[in-house]
């Protein structure tokens, strides 16, 4: 095999997903749950612990002033991760939640939605996964 094809053969092989990407919108969610800084403090971290993941700083988890926004009034919190990144958005008023779990380390879907299931308890939940960098070449590999 010539040079040129063993170095093409070695990038396709090489191919590999880059990441994971979980969308789920919360329906009828605990407003006390959404309304809490700790809890999404506590769920953005608590779910780096569950994938196993790198966190890179603690998670970042502001509060939207429901005077000034109504309609936006609730949580915004984000967790930067060696793999990626978790992100969540609670709307209390409406009883949402707005949640994206991206990662390229591989996880369990149904952990993840057991998990937050458990601290927000919605009544519907709505669920999207897509694969990452499907035509991402690793280097080195």
């Amino acid at each position: 095999m010539s040079r040129s094809k063993a170095t093409k053969a070695t990038k396709l092989k090489a191919r590999k997903i880059f990441g994971y990407h979980m969308i789920l919108d919360l329906y009828g969610c605990d407003p006390k749950a959404l309304d809490s800084m700790s809890v999404c403090f506590n769920y953005l971290n608590g779910l780096a612990d569950l994938l196993k993941v790198h966190k890179q700083s603690a998670p970042l988890v502001v509060y939207t002033d429901p005077i000034k926004y109504p309609d936006k009034a609730g949580i915004s919190g984000w967790l930067p991760i060696v793999e990626s990144g978790f992100s969540i958005h609670t709307l209390t008023p409406t009883r949402f939640a707005s949640i994206d779990i991206y990662s390229c380390k591989k996880y369990d879907p149904k952990k993840v939605r057991d998990f937050t299931t458990k601290i927000f308890k919605p009544t519907d939940i709505e669920e999207k996964h897509f694969l990452r960098g499907e035509k991402y070449i690793h280097p080195g590999r």
